[in-house]
């Protein structure tokens, strides 16, 4: 009886200290469905509603043009994550890491890296949009699609693998949704 009245204590206690923080937190992230895909090498991997919606403009554009369609590599959608968040966290918008790394040194770092002795190619689009889920993966895609460079990165035929990262934050001073979207060709 007295570990049942300690533990509604200690939730009540939780939940009032959550109220009182909440009302000067910012902006909690805006949580959304799953889906699984199939990764390159035969496994599964988990993706956000919006990061499959953009999966799948992605190979839409490219079977419009009767190119294949691109597999998610873990590593590329790794970096593709870890760089949208970073650039909400650090309010920056590059292909650069906010210490100056490359994009390409970023990928080697998450495991992205040519097989011995091959040739590999690797591209990255990012945006920005005030949107949230599906309706950000649209208005990005879009931006994308409307600009020659990176559109080049979605139908370049040598990019096999992709990585698709979205995160919600503020982006100064406007919340919504930063992209990024890795490309690769090991």
């Amino acid at each position: 009886m007295v570990l049942r009245y300690a533990s509604v204590v200690f939730v009540a206690m939780l939940l009032a200290t959550v109220a009182v923080l909440g009302a000067s937190a910012v902006q909690p992230r805006k949580a959304e469905a799953a889906a699984t895909v199939p990764t390159c090498a035969g496994g599964t991997i988990t993706l956000a509603d919006s990061e499959k919606r953009s999966l799948d403009l992605h190979n839409q554009a490219r079977a419009s043009k009767g190119l294949s369609r691109f597999c998610v590599d873990p590593a590329l959608q790794r970096a593709a994550r870890a760089h949208s968040k970073e650039m909400i966290d650090r309010d920056y918008f590059s292909h650069n890491s906010y210490n100056g790394e490359t994009m390409a040194n970023r990928l080697k770092r998450y495991g992205y890296t040519p097989r011995s002795g091959r040739y590999w190619t690797v591209g990255e689009n990012i945006a920005f949009n005030s949107l949230t889920g599906t309706a950000s993966a649209d208005k990005a895609h879009s931006q994308w699609m409307n600009s020659t460079g990176h559109r080049a990165n979605i139908l370049n035929k040598n990019f096999k693998q992709i990585g698709i990262g979205a995160f919600y934050g503020n982006y100064k001073g406007s919340n919504g949704t930063m992209w990024t979207a890795n490309f690769g060709s090991r």
